[in-house]
């Protein structure tokens, strides 16, 4: 069994370089192993699973300063299971709003960085989180309940925060460190909340993860049973379209109709959450290069810095704004 981890991360690796050859052979003789290995020894082969689920791989190529301008140096914040990076951004103008901006899965806070100048340019101060074992901050894994105590250090450190921005996984983190999700760690509830290419089902990407490695039903519901030990909560809670009916504060959700890791889908489900969802829709730009729009800059500047239109116009269903691209 403590060959378990080797042959999860070969057929993750098997599974995303789809060239390699025997790679049907190989995959099929790994998810047999697992799939022996959960009807036997059900807990044991999730505990191992969840060694591989979290992990962050390494990065080919590390950047100077980890891709931030030479005059930046990070603010190293202290949590339970490690150290966390934070990245200030004040602006030259304030107009006293904050944000806290937190990046996706395998990702760091350079891929921010566009953002979160041109919401410094609006006069909305900003700091960069760099999620456990991701950037400046240490570590191999990321959880949600990791990623929750990083934002929690973040506030506690240089909150509190008008929004919180989250990309991706980096949305999933912001909106249940927002909720107070996880057991021990205070809810910590900006003004508004802003999620981008976000997705809407957690359970949906364990019960994916469980089909790539090939686990049984026995050993999926022990490693779903996983999150309630780790945060408190049942995993099958954790579907943003149900979370956010609850949040009650103005909520930003953009997405684009061209995203292959994240569908467009998941955004739809998110703004049927009620009134106080709104919806950004663009097209062309797919789940990374939405960051880098000028369009998507300045809606998410404007739900920070201005009024929201949609508090004075209340409509039976959410408000869908179409970008020029879609």
């Amino acid at each position: 069994m403590l060959s378990f981890v080797h042959v999860c991360t070969i057929l993750f690796k098997i599974e995303h370089k789809r060239s390699a050859p025997m790679m049907h052979a190989g995959q099929q003789i790994a998810k047999g192993a697992i799939a022996r290995a959960g009807m036997r020894w059900p807990k044991t082969t999730a505990d191992m699973a969840f060694r591989v689920f979290p992990r962050i791989p390494r990065p080919r190529h590390s950047k100077p300063n980890h891709g931030m301008p030479d005059h930046m140096r990070p603010d190293t914040l202290q949590t339970a299971s490690g150290l966390v990076a934070t990245w200030s951004l004040p602006s030259d103008a304030p107009a006293g709003r904050k944000a806290l901006l937190v990046h996706g899965w395998n990702s760091q806070s350079r891929h921010m960085l566009a953002l979160a100048k041109a919401l410094n340019d609006a006069g909305i101060d900003v700091v960069l989180l760099d999620l456990p074992g991701h950037g400046a901050s240490s570590g191999r894994y990321l959880h949600l309940g990791r990623g929750i105590e990083a934002v929690d250090a973040a506030w506690r450190h240089h909150g509190p925060f008008d929004a919180f921005v989250g990309h991706s996984f980096g949305g999933a983190v912001a909106l249940n460190a927002a909720l107070g999700t996880a057991m021990c760690v205070p809810a910590r509830r900006p003004q508004s909340l802003v999620l981008i290419a976000a997705p809407n089902s957690l359970p949906a990407l364990f019960r994916g993860f469980g089909r790539m490695v090939g686990l049984p039903a026995p050993a999926q519901a022990a490693l779903e049973r996983k999150v309630l030990t780790l945060l408190g909560q049942s995993l099958d809670l954790m579907i943003a379209s149900e979370q956010l009916k609850s949040y009650e504060r103005p909520v930003l959700v953009l997405h684009d109709m061209d995203d292959r890791d994240v569908l467009y889908a998941d955004a739809l489900r998110m703004a049927r959450a009620g009134n106080h969802v709104e919806l950004f829709t663009t097209s062309g730009l797919g789940h990374r290069r939405i960051l880098k729009s000028g369009e998507i800059h300045a809606a998410i500047r404007d739900h920070i810095a201005g009024p929201r239109l949609a508090a004075q116009e209340p409509v039976s269903c959410p408000r869908i704004l179409i970008g020029e691209g879609a």
